[in-house]
């Protein structure tokens, strides 16, 4: 198996918005991500200073895999449902390993 690749999706939400995209859609996000095959974590993080900014961290066995994933996502709708909630476009990282600390 590689070492697999993390991914990082980067979001900021209308003020209003974020309060309830963080209780109401993020359980739903995080467990239909970690259903997908390949998938092998899935973790959201809030920044403390500012709650409208919102980190996905995800751990895909391959870049493939993480491409299969956004295709698929991108398929359900959830994507454009969720472009209407920012106030900027996400930023979407890719940041395969170079070393671990094990």
């Amino acid at each position: 198996m590689t070492e697999g690749v993390t991914v990082t999706v980067s979001i900021d939400l209308k003020p209003k918005e974020a309060d309830a995209f963080c209780r109401d859609q993020i359980p739903h996000l995080l467990k239909q991500t970690r259903n997908f095959s390949g998938v092998r974590s899935a973790r959201v993080v809030r920044q403390a200073d500012d709650p409208t900014k919102v980190l996905f961290i995800d751990i895909f066995d391959t870049i493939e895999a993480s491409v299969r994933y956004f295709e698929w996502w991108d398929g359900t709708g959830d994507l454009g449902r969720l472009a209407k909630l920012l106030s900027e476009p996400p930023r979407i990282e890719m940041w395969p390993l170079v070393i671990d600390s094990a």
